[in-house]
């Protein structure tokens, strides 16, 4: 004869277990949750580091042209000049591709290869190239939009414009004569700055040099 053996053991019920299961589902939410804030955090800030890249690898100025100017002992426009170059200019424009530019985050590093300069934007200085120009600081460089096409925005050098760049060599304390070494760097706040390295003529006829 079979023999039925039964195990009389209670089954958990009640409130307990209830709110067991309600904090497992609570649990489960709020790690959820976590995941999902964490993961578009990180997606967040993937994509503004990749813009980031993107525009320092996209953004930057080339140099068209570059000259020097030379003054006589009071600063005029007639002969004798001194024998070395007192102010120098640049017309840049924005490579390919690039985004706009603002003048006021350019810096400029420049050297005859004995005495160096670093050279922020003054937005009140003016160069035309004639007689008696306004003082510029030894520590300075001045801007001007020879071009500007639309958008036109006051202080941005935008795709298609030309701007010019200038500052007084003599007051930094170059020593520019003939077969002088001469190193501009252009240094945008994003982007890859731009370095001119040229050696001046051998023999400065005229008032203007070209230099580029």
């Amino acid at each position: 004869m079979k023999k039925i053996i039964v195990n009389r053991e209670p089954g958990e019920f009640g409130i307990g277990s209830l709110i067991m299961f309600i904090a497992m589902i609570i649990v489960a939410a709020v790690t959820a949750t976590l995941l999902i804030n964490t993961s578009y955090q990180l997606q967040q800030q993937a994509q503004s580091t990749s813009q980031e890249a993107m525009q320092d690898v996209s953004t930057g100025l080339k140099v068209i042209s570059m000259g020097g100017y030379r003054y006589n002992s009071t600063w005029g426009t007639e002969m004798p000049y001194h024998s070395k170059l007192d102010w120098i200019t640049l017309k840049v424009t924005l490579i390919a591709g690039s985004p706009p530019v603002n003048i006021s985050e350019i810096i400029l590093v420049v050297t005859d290869g004995y005495t160096v300069a670093t050279l922020s934007y003054d937005p009140s200085a003016s160069f035309t190239a004639g007689a008696h120009p306004p003082a510029l600081g030894n520590d300075q460089f001045g801007a001007t939009l020879i071009r500007n096409l639309p958008p036109t925005e006051t202080g941005l050098i935008t795709q298609g414009d030309i701007a010019e760049l200038f500052f007084n060599a003599t007051e930094i304390g170059l020593n520019l004569q003939p077969q002088s070494q001469l190193s501009v760097k252009i240094i945008p706040k994003h982007g890859v700055p731009t370095e001119e390295v040229i050696m001046t003529p051998s023999v400065y006829i005229a008032r203007y040099v070209e230099l580029v």
